[in-house]
């Protein structure tokens, strides 16, 4: 779960038991009163208004056992209300062990949310079983679990199957759906971390700037799937020609580009001759065969934005197409200057 869920759950835990407490506080207060415990109910409501409030003023992600235990803590203080307040005043809290299961479920692991969910059948079989005439205990502990154990998983399976659309529109939001490569806004996140990582380290950040050349005049002569089959042969030279630590983007349209954290100008130069290269060797003739320009640009840590840094790239990548392509031209333009 990322900080942002954690602090959801601790915050939904706040919210249950301050719901919880205000709950045992109309039972002592409204009519049947519960038998001649009124004083239990209203400590144990009060601990629950107590942890709650607790739980909402901390604003902060909690562990998951540490969660565990509160919502472990909620199931005894459901049974022993339930219990002493007998058949008339809180007969019907047993009710709330749902919003334990549902919660567990919910947020727990489903290891963690079954060991919270035996836990609950075995306080409600004690309550049950500690009645004055417990006939009928066993099919209301049945019905009663058998309906927990329907409504948590359901539960579960929804919040997985959310939490795998949330991952998926996640990967679709940073990735080129043709090819497979890192989109623009991908990039850009990727480029500014690589550079904040590069001032903090004092390490060099090398770009290269990538076209296929004359994509467009393929695209006209052999239609626009084959440019698509083009697109896709490239990125995937491009992803097995380059380190795991680099990033590749496709931008749109037949542009690319690579960032190399920590590579020298020599090193983004060779790197670009090996993506030359393959490119240029083809696919086994399944592709027309095609060739890149390349522009390559290396900035130092300090003094340097990615904007700054893209930029010198394309200079150097329309450069390389000018001189009629299947080029690699090296930006020269000067360093920036490292600030203070």
């Amino acid at each position: 779960p990322t900080p942002r869920a954690k602090t959801q759950s601790a915050r939904a835990a706040g919210y249950l038991m301050l719901a919880g407490g205000a709950i045992g506080v109309l039972v002592v207060a409204l009519p049947p009163r519960a038998e001649d415990a009124d004083w239990a109910v209203a400590v144990v409501s009060g601990l629950a208004l107590g942890l709650g409030a607790i739980l909402l003023a901390l604003r902060r992600a909690l562990p998951e056992t540490l969660l565990g235990l509160v919502v472990a803590l909620g199931t005894v203080m459901i049974t022993f209300t339930t219990h002493e307040g007998g058949a008339a005043g809180t007969a019907d809290n047993e009710m709330l062990y749902v919003w334990v299961c549902l919660y567990a479920f919910y947020f727990f692991s489903l290891p963690h949310a079954i060991g919270q969910l035996a836990l609950v059948g075995l306080a409600y079989g004690w309550q049950l079983w500690d009645q004055p005439i417990p006939d009928g205990a066993l099919t209301s502990w049945t019905v009663t679990m058998a309906t927990l154990s329907v409504a948590g998983l359901i539960v579960a399976k929804l919040h997985g199957a959310v939490d795998r659309l949330v991952a998926d529109l996640s990967e679709r939001a940073h990735v080129d759906s043709l090819t497979g490569a890192l989109n623009r806004r991908a990039l850009e996140d990727r480029g500014a971390l690589e550079l904040a990582r590069a001032r903090r380290e004092g390490t060099p950040v090398s770009m290269l700037a990538i076209d296929i050349d004359h994509f467009k005049t393929l695209n006209d002569g052999f239609g626009h799937g084959v440019g698509d089959d083009v697109l896709r042969y490239v990125a995937k030279a491009l992803a097995a020609t380059t380190r795991a630590v680099d990033a590749v983007a496709r931008l749109g349209g037949d542009e690319f580009v690579v960032i190399l954290p920590g590579a020298t100008p020599e090193e983004a130069h060779a790197v670009a001759n090996r993506l030359r290269d393959s490119v240029r060797a083809g696919d086994g003739g399944h592709t027309p065969p095609v060739t890149l320009s390349i522009g390559v640009a290396t900035r130092p840590p300090a003094g340097d934005s990615l904007e700054s840094l893209w930029h010198s790239a394309d200079v150097a990548l329309y450069e390389a197409k000018r001189v009629g392509g299947n080029e690699i031209r090296t930006s020269r333009r000067a360093p920036a200057a490292a600030t203070a």
